[in-house]
């Protein structure tokens, strides 16, 4: 009996043979946020982590011949198997388990004997975004099952004669793996993500002469370049998470981690991100894609990086930089996984075709014994400078214990010449910078009039032991003739104050001269509730890094003002909250030695404060928490006789506040109340904006 995909009077899309058959009902975690269902044609798409297809109980009788035959298209594959068909149960050793795998390896498993019989494809493999049909014939009385992928007799698993498939109690899925045992209703693992067409079952075994004719009849391998588009999320599915940011660096849905590789090239700007379009969770690391004429408002572009099994990197594309090469043309450099290599980490180059939507990659650099911490070896920053190419990688010391980066130069890009680590320091002074470095940028600081006057060592600390990952930097003279960086302070700083929400940068200079950085901003919530709620992370404001008056300087690029409209100038707290809103901009000044600003959202509140005698920035929480990041006096923030001067940008749970440029403090608020800002201290002046989203879709 063929099942297939429709909409039933409720348009409720159901999985039927016909009136008088069962149908399979459309199944959904009722914790996840309700997203719409999508057909395109005649075919279902699955969303890989959050709703599949559950048939009645007692569906199928047990017996000694079977075939189960599927039409689908996979997006992805993730590294936890991804269910086609299951009606099986582990600790029961009954039924048959039909998933597939990364790489596209189509896998079986039976429940008969005394252990369950596994077994995957081997001649043939599915394929991502190509129509794929694959054939499951049990042959108990032969004693036998075989698998058909796309047309080819792909692998034969023998067992003993006259064997009996035995189902289970319960129900058969579609578009999930539920086994008895790791893989459960509950969990946002073993779902598949793409589209399904049909699902075959008949209770005897077909004739190879019909598998092969089933198969070449609905277009096997038939390839549909808008498939992926499709079935993508849409920020329209989120319109109603008043969490969810609307102006911050965001993909379309699902999971993201550091935004990396930002470069300028034919009038556009493009930054890359960790992404799994599989699910809102770490894993099958990609490299997600977007442009953008201002920094600020994002277009999507098609991936840019997947792991395959041919490629340099099965386990994962993980982060990286982007460079514009000596012929003009971009490149991506990125650390390639692959866990079947020690070390698993290695520095890979991609370079694209001219509509920038393919890359094609090659492997460059190996980890060697004098390259840092042997098998912790990632994030390569690279930037041309003086015709010669410079590359940063992310790694430790054994020596001190501490983190570092390796530099390399090269003439090409491609053969690398290792000058060891960029910087030495004391690591029982510099703890919280952890065993490891990941993600290390150097870029030039420049002051009012345009000239530079020192560079900054960015680095994400992590295998950190007594406190969060953090962003830190150094600031130094950087010369590149002599390869050396040498640092003007022996204490690591901290850009942001707001407790391991700022992390993981990635910078680039701007045609127009300006160092800018992209941060990951940390969710600091639960992984169930990130899996809940479909997506997980966002970038921070890019934000621009200068020297004024001497001293640091960090605030969001200049475009961001392009997002606020409908100025309104207040003078009051009674004022302030009337203006409630989920994005919002404030601009509070105070010629008083203490004032702060407050986030009021539902039944919480948190205050950012400063104390220009101290000269302390610091959170606090609705009970009077300290909250915020401060480690000692090199965390403190000298004004001098400037007045108090906070920028507060409010994206939904996203709060990114300025002081003076001095220093941000990023935090995150979760809510389905009201947000509004209030302030103590005198004001000189207080603005509020209402702020634009940045995407058109």
């Amino acid at each position: 009996m063929r099942y297939t995909f429709s909409n039933d009077k409720n348009d409720t899309p159901v999985c039927r043979a016909s009136q008088t058959y069962l149908p399979f009902i459309l199944s959904k975690n009722p914790d996840f946020q309700n997203r719409g269902f999508r057909f395109r044609e005649d075919q279902f798409l699955f969303d890989g982590y959050s709703h599949w297809f559950k048939g009645a109980d007692h569906w199928l009788r047990s017996g000694e011949s079977f075939t189960f035959s599927i039409c689908f298209m996979p997006i992805t594959f993730s590294t936890h198997t991804d269910g086609l068909f299951s009606f099986y149960r582990k600790d029961e050793n009954k039924g048959i388990d039909i998933f597939v795998e990364r790489g596209g390896i189509v896998s079986i498993e039976l429940g008969i004997g005394t252990e369950p019989v596994r077994f995957s494809s081997i001649r043939a493999h599915a394929k991502a975004g190509v129509q794929n049909v694959i054939t499951v014939v049990y042959r108990g009385n032969a004693g036998w099952c075989d698998l058909y992928v796309n047309g080819v007799f792909s692998n034969r698993k023998q067992f003993k004669r006259h064997s009996v498939l035995a189902f289970p109690d319960g129900a058969p899925y579609i578009g999930r793996r539920v086994d008895g045992g790791f893989y459960q209703e509950s969990v946002p693992f073993g779902c598949f993500y793409g589209f399904m067409k049909w699902v075959e079952i008949d209770t005897y075994a077909k004739a190879e002469a019909d598998i092969l004719m089933l198969h070449a009849s609905d277009h096997t391998g038939k390839q549909e370049e808008d498939a992926f588009a499709f079935a993508m999320p849409q920020r329209k599915d989120y319109l109603s998470d008043r969490n969810r940011p609307c102006y911050h660096l965001s993909p379309e849905g699902k999971w993201m981690n550091e935004p990396h590789g930002p470069m300028y090239y034919n009038g556009w700007y493009h930054i890359f991100y960790q992404a799994n379009p599989h699910a809102p969770i770490w894993d099958h690391l990609c490299w997600g894609h977007l442009k953008s004429r201002d920094m600020i408002h994002w277009q999507t572009c098609p991936l840019a990086l997947i792991p395959e099994k041919e490629m340099p990197a099965p386990n994962g594309c993980w982060s990286g930089s982007s460079v514009i090469d000596k012929e003009g043309k971009p490149r991506i450099y990125y650390t390639a996984g692959n866990d079947k290599t020690f070390p698993n980490q290695a520095v890979a180059l991609a370079a694209p075709d001219e509509s920038l939507n393919k890359w094609f990659t090659r492997q460059e650099l190996v980890q060697e014994q004098d390259m840092g911490w042997m098998g912790e070896f990632r994030d390569p920053f690279v930037w041309l400078e003086n015709d010669t190419y410079f590359m940063l990688v992310g790694s430790g010391d054994e020596n001190n214990g501490g983190g570092n980066a390796v530099l390399y130069s090269s003439d090409d890009g491609i053969r690398w010449e290792n000058h060891g680590f960029i910087t030495e320091y004391d690591f029982e002074s510099n703890q919280e910078v952890g065993h490891v470095w990941e993600l290390p940028v150097l870029l030039p600081l420049k002051d009012e009039n345009g000239t530079v006057k020192c560079h900054i060592l960015l680095l994400c600390a992590t295998q950190v032991e007594t406190t969060c990952v953090e962003t830190y930097y150094f600031l130094g003279s950087w010369n590149a003739n002599s390869k050396t960086f040498t640092k003007h302070h022996e204490k690591a700083m901290l850009l942001d104050l707001g407790k391991g929400v700022f992390t993981g940068p990635s910078g680039f200079v701007t045609p127009d001269g300006r160092s800018v950085v992209f941060t990951i901003a940390q969710d600091k919530r639960s992984f169930i509730e990130e899996v809940h709620a479909g997506w997980a992370h966002s970038g921070g404001l890019p934000v621009e890094l200068s020297i004024r008056k001497g001293v640091l300087d960090i605030r969001p690029v200049q475009e961001v003002k392009t997002l606020c409209k409908n100025a309104i100038y207040l003078s009051s707290n009674d004022a302030l909250a009337k203006h409630t809103g989920d994005a919002m901009c404030m601009e509070f000044t105070s010629d008083d030695d203490m004032a702060s600003v407050i986030l009021c959202y539902g039944q919480q509140r948190k205050e950012i404060y400063y104390d220009r005698n101290s000269k302390h920035l610091g959170v606090r929480d609705e009970a009077g928490n300290e909250i915020g990041r401060w480690r000692d006096a090199s965390d403190d923030v000298d004004i001098g006789d400037e007045s108090i001067a906070f920028t507060c940008y409010l994206d939904r749970s996203m709060l990114e506040v300025y002081l003076n440029g001095r220093k941000a403090v990023s935090l995150r608020n979760y809510t389905d109340g009201q947000r509004y800002f209030q302030i103590s201290g005198t004001p000189t002046s207080l603005t509020l904006w209402e702020m634009s989203g940045a995407y058109e879709d």
